[in-house]
């Protein structure tokens, strides 16, 4: 079994979509990208007979995906996702730390409204706490990263 590159599970945490689920295969350390109409295309009855009418870098694709959900199913671990990592609560978490009350107030003001994302991250640039913010922010997908490989046994290298 290969060990865990955990950069490289913190820049696919990075790049978390709503319709996609990232799997690491633990035999290779592929990361595989599964969007949900690809979990469709391969689950039709149909799919083999009809695989060639895909371009070449799609049927590759949906072919693994095919092998994680028929072949290599124990192989894939699902990554987590936006239901399990709520950006949100770092940002907050992040809030917490900031020791000037001006600037934590600022931020404060922009959570939990409409744009919230937008208006936290230009109101980090605006107060100067721009790349203290996503120094954290990694900090924070690491560790994730680091739990995750603990609670599936992988073994781990930073």
């Amino acid at each position: 079994m290969k060990k865990v590159e955990i950069q490289k599970i913190v820049d696919e945490l990075e790049m978390r979509f709503m319709d996609t689920t990232v799997y690491y295969n633990k035999i290779t350390g592929e990361i595989l990208n599964v969007q949900d109409d690809d979990f469709r295309i391969v689950e039709d009855d149909d799919f083999e007979k009809n695989i060639e009418n895909y371009p070449e870098w799609q049927r590759e694709h949906l072919k693994k995906v095919y092998d994680l959900l028929y072949n290599d199913i124990d192989n894939y671990i699902a990554l987590p996702n936006n239901f399990e990592i709520k950006d949100s609560d770092i940002m907050e978490e992040f809030i917490d730390t900031i020791s000037n009350n001006n600037k934590k107030i600022q931020l404060e003001n922009c959570m939990w409204k409409k744009g919230m994302y937008r208006k936290f991250k230009d109101k980090l640039i605006e107060v100067g706490l721009e790349n203290e913010y996503y120094k954290f922010y990694d900090e924070k997908l690491k560790e994730i990263a680091i739990e995750w490989c603990k609670e599936n046994n992988l073994e781990y290298e930073e």
